[in-house]
């Protein structure tokens, strides 16, 4: 079998962290920590999350959304963005759409349920950890509810 398709990271503060590899287009490889947020619709990040070499001006025919809350309630242009590979831990999603945005003001890099939703995630308030399974069988064959006991 390939890689794990069930991940785990923790919450602190009210907050999870996930580990996920971007491939660009391009071939331009990174790995980030996104904020697991399952209010958001979409996943979006700042152009350089995906790309340093990316310009807004190559953008012009793209599909674009004026996505709002983020920044104080305005409205920011975010442009959709194809992925060659988009990985969450260990679970490899293949090709995704995800939404960037050249606005400097982003900081924050959020996992949206455009995203999530392709997956099984689970949040144990046992132990304070999220979980995500890659479909059901992975569900099934490989988790494992921990109850902390104290």
């Amino acid at each position: 079998m390939g890689a794990q398709s069930v991940y785990s990271t923790s919450i602190k503060n009210n907050r999870s962290f996930v580990e996920c590899l971007l491939v660009s287009r391009e071939k331009y490889i990174s790995f980030e920590k996104f904020v697991v947020d399952t209010g958001a619709r979409y996943t979006c990040c700042g152009h350089t999350v995906v790309d340093k070499a990316l310009e807004e001006s190559h953008f012009g025919s793209s599909e674009m959304k004026l996505i709002g809350g983020i920044v104080k309630g305005e409205y920011l242009k975010f442009y959709k963005y194809h992925l060659r590979q988009f990985t969450i831990g260990s679970i490899d999603l293949g090709m995704q759409d995800i939404w960037i945005t050249f606005d400097e003001r982003i900081t924050d890099i959020i996992l949206g349920m455009d995203i999530l939703k392709q997956l099984i995630l689970i949040l144990n308030p046992y132990n304070q950890k999220v979980y995500f399974c890659k479909d059901s069988r992975e569900y099934h064959d490989k988790f494992e509810l921990t109850v902390r006991t104290t």
